[in-house]
């Protein structure tokens, strides 16, 4: 009885192991395949301690390579919106018109990261950490970014982050503060401005002594006047200019539209 014990411990140790290892960072390949004719790349991976999640999860990541393989290759890196996971999100792009901003171009390499498999765990952080602490997706989102970058060796000084409405809401919150790493965020209409507002110490708030802030990437944002999700702008567009960050706001009566065609 006491050597069964012993010998089922140590099968548990091993199968503890061996969960460990498949869900412990880097990141594992889970399966290859061929989308609109360009190698796809499907992506599993646990958590980093260092990112602060509460509990252990898993998350999926999408890798979509260039149609024809070259060297130094940009990076559009793609966050869904609410009611979108990252399967779902790439599906719209064999549609024209489909959520335009998840359509990669061709000759770049495009990640499309994940946000729905853990309830809570939005890009709009400020649902959960809305101090201007950066939580643990924002993090997570970083890591993978560049793991990506490195892995497939893209050139770092064209990383390009975009989204709409939540996921506009998270480009704009997790591009801003990393000018480091992205060089342009695009953000069609972001499901409201507190995000970013909150990370980025805007006005009420200010920027503590002991904070530095990387230069931000240039912002393109798409927002409607009847579109309630783009209620703050007022305030967003005067701390923008104020401390002379490169915006271009597109604003029009276009409402919470995704369809580029609709919104020109």
């Amino acid at each position: 009885m006491k050597r069964t014990m012993i010998a089922l411990g140590l099968v548990l140790a091993f199968v503890a192991a061996a969960c460990a290892e498949t869900t412990e960072w880097p990141p594992e390949k889970e399966k290859e395949s061929i989308f609109t004719g360009r190698k796809l790349e499907t992506f599993k991976h646990g958590i980093k301690k260092e990112w602060g999640y509460a509990a252990p999860q898993r998350d999926t990541f999408l890798v979509l390579h260039p149609k024809q393989a070259r060297p130094n290759a940009p990076l559009y890196v793609v966050l869904h919106s609410a009611g979108h996971d990252v399967h779902s999100c790439l599906a719209c792009t064999t549609t024209v018109g489909n959520h335009d901003i998840y359509h990669s171009p061709e000759d770049f390499f495009a990640l499309y990261l994940d946000c729905r498999a853990n309830p809570g765990d939005w890009w709009w952080g400020s649902e959960k950490y809305k101090g201007p602490e950066v939580g643990p997706t924002e993090k997570r989102v970083i890591d993978t970014v560049k793991w990506v970058t490195k892995h497939y060796g893209i050139d770092e000084n064209r990383v390009y982050l975009c989204g709409v409405s939540m996921g506009g809401s998270g480009a704009l919150g997790i591009g801003m503060r990393r000018g480091d790493v992205f060089a342009a965020v695009k953000a069609n209409v972001p499901a409201t401005v507190e995000h970013v507002s909150n990370r980025m110490y805007f006005p009420p708030r200010t920027v503590p002594p002991d904070v530095t802030l990387p230069d931000p990437p240039i912002v393109i944002d798409y927002s409607a006047q009847n579109d309630s999700s783009s209620r703050g702008h007022d305030t967003f567009l005067e701390a923008m200019n104020e401390r002379r960050y490169a915006l271009f706001l597109y604003w029009g009566p276009f409402g919470h539209e995704h369809n580029h065609e609709k919104i020109m």
